[in-house]
Protein backbone atom coordinates (compact mmCIF):
# COMPACT_ATOMS: atom_id res chain seq x y z
CA UNK A 1 0.00 0.00 0.00
CA UNK A 2 2.09 3.28 -1.00
CA UNK A 3 0.36 6.33 -0.29
CA UNK A 4 0.95 9.00 -2.84
CA UNK A 5 1.75 12.45 -1.14
CA UNK A 6 -0.60 15.11 -1.78
CA UNK A 7 -0.26 17.11 -5.29
CA UNK A 8 -0.55 20.19 -3.46
CA UNK A 9 2.48 19.82 -1.70
CA UNK A 10 4.92 19.09 -5.03
CA UNK A 11 3.48 21.88 -6.52
CA UNK A 12 4.18 24.38 -3.49
CA UNK A 13 7.30 23.03 -3.17
CA UNK A 14 8.97 23.94 -6.75
CA UNK A 15 7.42 27.14 -6.86
CA UNK A 16 9.46 27.88 -3.69
CA UNK A 17 12.52 26.01 -5.17
CA UNK A 18 11.86 28.21 -8.52
CA UNK A 19 11.67 31.59 -6.02
CA UNK A 20 14.76 31.45 -5.03
CA UNK A 21 16.62 30.86 -7.91
CA UNK A 22 17.08 34.49 -9.25
CA UNK A 23 18.63 35.15 -5.44
CA UNK A 24 20.91 32.41 -5.73
CA UNK A 25 21.85 33.14 -9.20
CA UNK A 26 22.94 36.76 -7.64
CA UNK A 27 24.79 35.62 -4.95
CA UNK A 28 26.94 32.94 -7.31
CA UNK A 29 27.89 36.00 -9.75
CA UNK A 30 28.82 38.56 -6.69
CA UNK A 31 30.56 35.20 -5.70
CA UNK A 32 32.55 34.79 -8.71
CA UNK A 33 32.87 38.42 -9.61
CA UNK A 34 34.17 39.23 -5.42
CA UNK A 35 36.48 36.03 -5.97
CA UNK A 36 38.13 37.43 -9.53
CA UNK A 37 38.79 40.72 -7.74
CA UNK A 38 40.45 39.11 -4.68
CA UNK A 39 42.61 37.33 -7.71
CA UNK A 40 43.60 40.63 -9.29
CA UNK A 41 44.28 42.24 -6.00
CA UNK A 42 46.89 39.55 -5.35
CA UNK A 43 48.48 38.79 -8.40
CA UNK A 44 48.98 43.20 -8.27
CA UNK A 45 50.33 42.87 -4.62
CA UNK A 46 52.43 39.87 -5.22
CA UNK A 47 54.24 41.75 -8.29
CA UNK A 48 54.44 45.19 -6.94
CA UNK A 49 55.13 44.60 -3.60
CA UNK A 50 58.61 44.87 -2.30
CA UNK A 51 58.79 41.18 -0.98
CA UNK A 52 57.21 39.65 -3.86
CA UNK A 53 58.29 35.93 -4.73
CA UNK A 54 60.80 37.21 -7.12
CA UNK A 55 62.58 39.30 -4.89
CA UNK A 56 61.97 37.23 -1.82
CA UNK A 57 63.80 34.07 -3.57
CA UNK A 58 66.93 36.16 -3.93
CA UNK A 59 67.14 37.40 -0.40
CA UNK A 60 66.20 34.27 0.85
CA UNK A 61 69.32 31.79 2.16
CA UNK A 62 68.61 28.59 1.53
CA UNK A 63 68.94 25.22 3.45
CA UNK A 64 71.43 22.89 1.97
CA UNK A 65 71.77 19.12 3.02
CA UNK A 66 73.31 16.21 0.77
CA UNK A 67 71.35 14.99 -1.97
CA UNK A 68 69.26 12.28 -1.47
CA UNK A 69 66.55 10.60 -3.66
CA UNK A 70 65.25 13.89 -4.39
CA UNK A 71 67.52 16.85 -5.74
CA UNK A 72 66.33 20.19 -5.41
CA UNK A 73 69.02 22.33 -3.16
CA UNK A 74 71.49 20.07 -1.92
CA UNK A 75 75.10 19.21 -1.96
CA UNK A 76 76.30 16.24 -4.66
CA UNK A 77 80.10 16.47 -3.68
CA UNK A 78 82.45 19.22 -3.09
CA UNK A 79 82.37 20.70 -6.41
CA UNK A 80 78.62 19.44 -7.86
CA UNK A 81 75.37 21.23 -5.96
CA UNK A 82 71.99 21.57 -6.93
CA UNK A 83 70.13 24.85 -6.80
CA UNK A 84 65.84 24.93 -6.89
CA UNK A 85 66.62 22.29 -9.43
CA UNK A 86 69.43 23.77 -11.41
CA UNK A 87 72.83 21.41 -11.35
CA UNK A 88 75.72 23.44 -10.52
CA UNK A 89 79.28 22.69 -11.15
CA UNK A 90 81.47 24.98 -9.03
CA UNK A 91 83.60 26.54 -11.98
CA UNK A 92 86.38 27.53 -10.20
CA UNK A 93 87.67 24.62 -7.88
CA UNK A 94 88.01 20.53 -8.62
CA UNK A 95 87.21 18.36 -5.59
CA UNK A 96 88.00 14.43 -5.08
CA UNK A 97 85.58 12.08 -6.44
CA UNK A 98 82.83 10.29 -4.28
CA UNK A 99 80.79 8.60 -6.32
CA UNK A 100 84.01 6.64 -8.46
CA UNK A 101 87.12 7.37 -6.46
CA UNK A 102 90.05 5.91 -7.41
CA UNK A 103 91.32 5.48 -3.93
CA UNK A 104 90.72 5.46 -0.28
CA UNK A 105 92.28 8.59 0.17
CA UNK A 106 90.16 10.70 -2.49
CA UNK A 107 87.13 8.86 -1.43
CA UNK A 108 87.72 10.26 2.14
CA UNK A 109 88.91 13.59 1.46
CA UNK A 110 85.73 14.13 -1.37
CA UNK A 111 83.54 13.05 2.13
CA UNK A 112 85.30 15.92 3.63
CA UNK A 113 84.90 18.19 0.93
CA UNK A 114 81.01 17.63 0.34
CA UNK A 115 79.97 17.82 3.92
CA UNK A 116 82.14 21.02 4.30
CA UNK A 117 80.26 22.81 1.77
CA UNK A 118 77.54 22.15 2.96
CA UNK A 119 78.09 24.70 5.96
CA UNK A 120 79.75 27.02 3.71
CA UNK A 121 76.54 27.66 1.59
CA UNK A 122 74.07 27.53 5.03
CA UNK A 123 76.27 30.00 6.49
CA UNK A 124 74.32 32.85 4.70
CA UNK A 125 73.45 34.33 0.98
CA UNK A 126 75.47 33.64 -2.02
CA UNK A 127 75.49 34.41 -6.09
CA UNK A 128 76.16 32.30 -8.34
CA UNK A 129 77.50 33.57 -11.35
CA UNK A 130 79.10 32.83 -14.69
CA UNK A 131 82.51 33.71 -15.76
CA UNK A 132 83.97 33.17 -19.23
CA UNK A 133 81.88 32.44 -22.12
CA UNK A 134 80.64 28.67 -20.67
CA UNK A 135 77.40 28.53 -19.23
CA UNK A 136 77.25 24.46 -19.39
CA UNK A 137 79.58 21.68 -19.40
CA UNK A 138 79.53 18.58 -21.01
CA UNK A 139 77.21 16.80 -18.70
CA UNK A 140 74.57 20.07 -18.95
CA UNK A 141 75.60 21.46 -15.57
CA UNK A 142 75.86 25.19 -14.96
CA UNK A 143 79.09 26.76 -14.73
CA UNK A 144 79.53 28.94 -11.67
CA UNK A 145 81.52 30.29 -8.81
CA UNK A 146 79.98 30.70 -5.77
CA UNK A 147 80.51 34.11 -3.62
CA UNK A 148 80.03 35.37 -0.67
CA UNK A 149 80.84 39.22 0.09
CA UNK A 150 82.62 38.99 -3.28
CA UNK A 151 84.31 35.96 -2.28
CA UNK A 152 84.84 32.38 -3.96
CA UNK A 153 83.40 29.60 -1.80
CA UNK A 154 85.37 27.62 -3.99
CA UNK A 155 88.67 29.37 -2.88
CA UNK A 156 87.68 28.93 0.81
CA UNK A 157 87.60 25.49 0.16
CA UNK A 158 91.23 25.59 -1.18
CA UNK A 159 92.58 27.19 1.39
CA UNK A 160 91.21 24.58 3.55
CA UNK A 161 93.14 21.61 1.33
CA UNK A 162 89.75 19.91 0.51
CA UNK A 163 89.77 21.50 -3.17
CA UNK A 164 92.22 22.45 -6.14
CA UNK A 165 92.25 25.47 -7.78
CA UNK A 166 90.83 24.38 -11.49
CA UNK A 167 93.20 24.56 -14.01
CA UNK A 168 90.80 22.92 -16.73
CA UNK A 169 92.39 19.10 -16.39
CA UNK A 170 91.62 16.18 -13.58
CA UNK A 171 94.27 15.71 -11.87
CA UNK A 172 94.47 12.89 -9.96
CA UNK A 173 94.13 12.50 -5.98
CA UNK A 174 95.77 9.54 -5.06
Amino acid sequence: MSRKPPRDNLVEFRTRRDQGTGAGRKSLVLLGTGGLLVGILGGLVGIYWPFGSAIAEARSTHSFAVCGMVRRTCVVDGDTIWLEGVKIRIADIDTPEISQPKCDYEYDLGIKARDRLVVLLNQGEFEAVTIGSRDEDQYGRKLRVLLRDGRSIGDQLVAEGLARTWSGLREPWC
